[in-house]
């Protein structure tokens, strides 16, 4: 495991019978990182998706605590419980505070930016490989939108980022 001196601990769920209650644990977290005090990126506010709630959280918050297992569904909040991204969810605003890093620790390959095309908009990836974690922003016109966080699970998949990162390097224009 990375030993980033800004990368928060990782909350455990020890107990799954206690779900609920974890989720408002990760909850404050969440208030405290988005809502309480939103950050910056690139000079504009990251906002989020209150829309549609899922029950008392909104939209963004599911997001980075749950997953879309088939990647298919058309309701937004037909996800799963996803403990490898709750149990993280601090470092989505550590990674969009640090993604411009200026520690020098051995062996760590930073934060990997890249940009892509997604529909209308811009879409902004923070790729941590070392950690394997990744935070996806849309640029909008007068703030920045956090769409997702998560643990990047399977090699072919963090593969892919790193081609993308790679591309992105070599044209430096968001990829299509």
């Amino acid at each position: 495991m990375n030993k980033c001196k800004w990368l928060p601990k990782i909350m455990e769920c020890r107990d799954f019978s206690k779900w609920n209650e974890y989720l408002d644990n990760l909850y404050e977290i969440f208030k405290k990182d988005f809502i309480e005090n939103s950050p910056m990126f690139e000079s504009k506010k990251v906002n989020f998706r209150k829309a549609p709630m899922d029950g008392k959280y909104e939209h963004t918050f599911i997001h980075l605590t749950h997953k879309d297992v088939y990647h298919n569904s058309n309701n937004p909040n037909d996800r799963i419980p996803d403990p490898r991204r709750a149990e993280r969810i601090g470092w989505n605003r550590a990674i969009i505070d640090n993604y411009k890093c200026k520690e020098k620790c051995n062996n760590c390959d930073k934060v990997l930016y890249f940009e892509e095309y997604y529909k209308k908009n811009v879409r902004v990836y923070l790729l941590f490989k070392d950690v394997k974690f990744l935070v996806i922003l849309e640029k909008r016109e007068n703030y920045n939108l956090l769409i997702t966080g998560y643990y990047v699970e399977y090699e072919h998949t963090m593969r892919k980022y790193i081609k993308k990162y790679e591309q992105y390097k070599k044209q430096k224009t968001p990829l299509i």
